[in-house]
């Protein structure tokens, strides 16, 4: 962990020395909640997060993992645990998952696999370099980017490497910190320098590729196009958003182009309710229509806040704070109708949401289920 607490402070330190003053993040108003929210349970998995460990829900239950290098899956209706496995590893990318095994990385370069039934480890396999993100998994292959800019596919039940995908990235900045979608054998990719590739999963044959961003800007730092949000797919349309760039929505057979809009959300883009939502780095949410790209409405009520990726959950648009608090917001016209303390720190990745309710993990550990009071 040391050497990814180590990178991520030299990043911030470099981007920060010649930096103005952060602004002060909006000072919250009390709102008359449409949506009543309760919280169901929460537990503290441990360790100081500093890359963003989204938990995963299957039929099985909830897989998480902790910074410190505890993998666990948990009772999805009270966060219970039904067994916990301590790797002595520092996890910096987790939780992929298939039917039958959990996947984590670790801050030394490592994948490893570990049964769903039983928390065993199934297999561990030395990666060219770190990474950062989450791995994807279907029943055949488990899928990892890796910072160096490497896409390998791996057997997903005995790790015996199947495809290698290595790229000629440009950019600069931490490459492979994109998390990566998996839709249907397809597996859409936003490399650093701004392309969008899709992989065909089973094979690592690129389905097409195209631009989706551009540098821009005289120093390094600020030609930086980076996004911590997945490409976001539905209804046959991949949307992607970026820091200091655009944001832009496809066709995810062909790749065409449908619409590109000038925006700086690193937070990534959501697909939903016929809109894209993207959330710009100064915390303002904007959503455009998903056809046509015209801005349908914009809320500043959240500026400064640090905003993770948004997600769905209670037919609304939801988003974590710098300070755990929850934000529901209405698709129809972006006013807040729900709100709820999952915490006191960062949210850096989307919640989680599924029919029972939405999961908070928190930069310090905590991970929350959140559910509607009926």
């Amino acid at each position: 962990m040391r050497f990814v607490v180590m990178l991520f402070a030299m990043s911030f330190l470099v981007a920060c020395s010649n930096a103005p003053e952060k602004p002060k993040p909006t000072k919250l108003e009390r709102i008359t909640p449409v949506i009543e929210l309760t919280r169901v349970a929460s537990k503290s998995l441990g360790g100081r997060d500093v890359t963003g460990l989204r938990p995963r829900i299957s039929e099985s239950g909830v897989a998480v993992a902790s910074a410190n290098g505890e993998v666990s899956l948990l009772d999805a209706s009270r966060l219970d645990t039904i067994w916990s496995e301590d790797l002595d590893r520092d996890i910096v990318g987790g939780i992929g998952m298939n039917a039958r095994t959990l996947y984590v990385t670790t801050a030394d370069g490592a994948l490893i696999a570990l049964s769903i039934a039983d928390g065993s480890v199934v297999f561990e396999i030395q990666l060219p370099s770190v990474s950062t993100t989450s791995p994807e998994a279907d029943a055949e292959h488990v899928y990892v980017k890796t910072q160096i800019g490497r896409l390998l596919a791996f057997d997903a039940t005995t790790g015996e490497p199947k495809w290698v995908e290595e790229t000629q990235e440009a950019g600069i900045g931490i490459r492979g910190s994109s998390p990566m979608t998996l839709v249907d054998g397809a597996l859409f990719v936003l490399w650093e320098s701004g392309r969008l590739v899709t992989y065909q999963a089973s094979t690592g044959r690129i389905i097409w590729e195209r631009q989706v961003a551009v540098s821009r800007g005289r120093s390094p730092l600020e030609r930086i196009v980076d996004s911590k949000g997945a490409p976001s797919v539905q209804n046959n349309l991949v949307a992607t958003a970026t820091r200091n760039a655009q944001v832009t929505v496809l066709d995810a057979r062909s790749g065409q182009t449908v619409w590109s809009q000038d925006a700086d959300a690193y937070s990534g883009a959501l697909l939903a309710f016929n809109l894209v939502t993207v959330i710009e780095t100064d915390g303002t949410v904007v959503a455009f229509s998903a056809q046509t790209g015209e801005s349908v409405w914009s809320n500043t009520d959240l500026r400064y806040r640090e905003l993770s990726a948004p997600a769905v959950f209670a037919n609304a648009v939801a988003v974590v704070d710098l300070e755990g608090e929850l934000h529901l917001l209405d698709p129809k016209d972006g006013r807040v109708v729900g709100r709820i303390d999952t915490g006191s720190a960062k949210g850096l990745v989307a919640p989680v949401a599924f029919p029972d309710g939405l999961l908070v993990q928190l930069s310090d550990g905590r991970l929350t289920l959140v559910g509607v009071q009926r």
